[in-house]
């Protein structure tokens, strides 16, 4: 990633600058390809961010192939892991054989929620627990 990247404003310049030093931080933990995946989620606005009126947040990534319900931060201090997707990777790469601490779509979702970059919608009390029980489509 270059760090040389011009723009005519020095707010967008420090803020491009602060984003590639992140990047490249996240390479030293991460291999590439996931970065990458995890960027091309982001750009196609696959990160979908519902809130409810008392303040719950629930996340999806639109994949390809499936919808995804992603957990980033679990509230469980007895667990290695700190995050859940509901994709076959995390179950695999994390889970299994332990390769990775996650999948790009939580990644994803990280990234997503920290740059402001989700789309968010609204969602009702009674249609987040239909969704969490599968009976709502995204």
């Amino acid at each position: 990633m270059s760090s040389q990247i011009s723009s005519p404003t020095t707010g967008c310049s420090q803020t491009r600058h602060v984003v590639e030093e992140g990047i490249e931080m996240l390479r030293t933990l991460l291999p590439d390809t996931m970065i990458i995946a995890a960027l091309d989620i982001i750009d196609r606005e696959s990160v979908v961010k519902y809130k409810t009126s008392w303040g719950r947040q629930h996340y999806e990534v639109i994949g390809t192939t499936s919808t995804y319900t992603v957990f980033p931060q679990l509230d469980v201090a007895s667990t290695a892991v700190s995050s859940y997707c509901t994709c076959p990777s995390f179950a695999f790469a994390v889970l299994i054989s332990e390769n990775h601490f996650m999948c790009k779509h939580v990644l994803a979702v990280c990234l997503a929620d920290r740059w402001s970059r989700c789309v968010v919608r609204p969602i009702e009390d009674n249609d987040l627990l239909l969704k969490f029980a599968g009976h709502v489509s995204p």
